[in-house]
């Protein structure tokens, strides 16, 4: 009982913090207080502690529903950002994980074959039927996998953000659990020859690369599509700005011919009053402002 608790409590702590570090790297938080950051997470913990812990024992699909929502509403309201934006980023994160857990999954697999030369768990009863170190390995195999995806995932991101959708997310993704999921079929259904289970892992593989290739390519056209509209809206701004500009000197302009013509009234009416020596100083005078302000 004690290791189950360390082992659930270990899980809980891991996806109450992890996903709120990378989020960081993307969203400002909502709030700045530590108090309310601290409750927050709290609640986090608590909440994924007690879904996983009933998970292990019953209503398993049920439980991996909930601990997802909590996962995705703690991050949903620690952060800010649209709404749209948060979903489809919790989505490379949900897609992620699961790419980094089959992964984690399928070596330790490939190890435990290796040393007992007999299959002794498949990837949907290896938590089950583990020890408690076993499982530690696999959590730990997972924090590094997590580490280094998720580092680079999320500083891609910060590129590609504005223009992702999940439809392309999904081009990208795909391709990476086609051999995976044909590893976890064949391991299924326990084929005898193991000639199929090689020849559909191949196959798996191939069907993989143009996918991955296209998505690729898609991802590209979809970067220059967004820098040129973004030069466009550069363009357009910096076309705002001289259109600024020159009203501005036109305002400029149009006050200072309307200054000159009160100017040249006035010296007009003083020479007409004979008074030759005031439109001499006067003269001198906006001279004066004019040339020395």
């Amino acid at each position: 009982m004690f290791e189950t608790s360390l082992f659930i409590t270990l899980i809980a702590l891991f996806y109450t913090f992890m996903p709120t570090y990378f989020f960081h790297q993307l969203f400002p938080f909502r709030f700045k207080s530590k108090i309310r950051f601290s409750i927050q997470m709290l609640c986090s913990f608590f909440f994924l502690f007690i879904f996983n812990y009933i998970k292990i024992f019953e209503y398993s699909s049920e439980m991996s529903t909930l601990i997802q929502l909590t996962i995705f509403f703690n991050i949903y309201l620690l952060f800010k950002g649209s709404a749209r934006q948060k979903l489809l980023i919790y989505f490379i994160f949900l897609f992620v994980s699961i790419f980094i857990e089959m992964l984690s999954i399928n070596i330790y697999l490939q190890f435990n074959t290796i040393f007992t030369h007999t299959p002794s768990y498949t990837a949907l009863n290896i938590f089950s039927h583990s020890s408690f170190q076993e499982k530690l390995f696999i959590e730990l195999l997972i924090f590094i996998f997590s580490q280094l995806f998720f580092r680079k995932v999320f500083s891609l991101l910060h590129e590609c953000l504005p223009y992702l959708n999940l439809s392309l997310l999904l081009r990208i993704v795909f391709p990476f659990f086609l051999p995976l999921i044909a590893t976890e079929f064949t391991n299924y259904y326990k084929f005898i020859n193991n000639i199929i289970s090689v020849f559909l892992y191949i196959v798996s593989c191939c069907f993989s690369l143009p996918l991955f290739i296209n998505g690729i390519h898609r991802l590209e056209a979809e970067q220059l599509k967004f820098s040129q509209t973004t030069q466009k809206m550069e363009l357009l701004k910096k076309q705002l700005e001289l259109s600024n500009e020159m009203k501005d000197e036109y305002v400029r302009i149009r006050k200072w011919n309307h200054d000159i013509e009160n100017h040249l009234l006035s010296l007009s009416y003083l020479i007409d009053m004979q008074k030759t020596e005031d439109a001499q100083n006067y003269c001198a005078t906006i001279l004066k402002e004019n040339i020395h302000p």
